[in-house]
């Protein structure tokens, strides 16, 4: 595995927005890799080690075997696994809840806040 050219998994359970692959393919000069499916995402990190993985969907989609697969195929190196939630969401899961994500995002994500969660991860994957 190669983790000299990292990039952005994303990995759309349901929907992702054409806007959010827009905003961060302009924010970053690393590229975006967008799974479909949870094999395709695995397949994709075995191949390269991202910087950070975005997962979309309803936190119903983000299993924990599915957190721990990514987690143990991206061993020991540091890449960032956030989720993406609603505002709307009516049961809004604890992080203790989801030990393997690092963080939890509501959609719709500004700019600025996206572009320090890029930054971040990438600093974190170069350490």
């Amino acid at each position: 595995m190669d983790s000299s050219n990292g990039y952005i998994l994303l990995l759309r359970q349901h929907y992702v927005t054409d806007r959010m692959v827009q905003s961060l393919s302009k924010q970053i000069e690393c590229s975006i890799f967008v799974a479909d499916s949870t094999d395709q995402a695995v397949a994709r990190i075995k191949q390269s080690i991202p910087y950070l993985v975005i997962l979309s969907g309803t936190h119903q989609d983000w299993s924990q075997a599915f957190v721990n697969r990514l987690r143990d195929t991206i061993k020991p190196l540091g890449t960032t696994i956030i989720a993406l939630t609603q505002s709307h969401e009516p049961n809004w899961q604890l992080q203790e809840d989801h030990p393997g994500i690092d963080g939890f995002l509501v959609e719709p994500i500004s700019n600025d806040v996206l572009n320090l969660v890029v930054k971040s991860a990438v600093a974190k994957a170069i350490l």
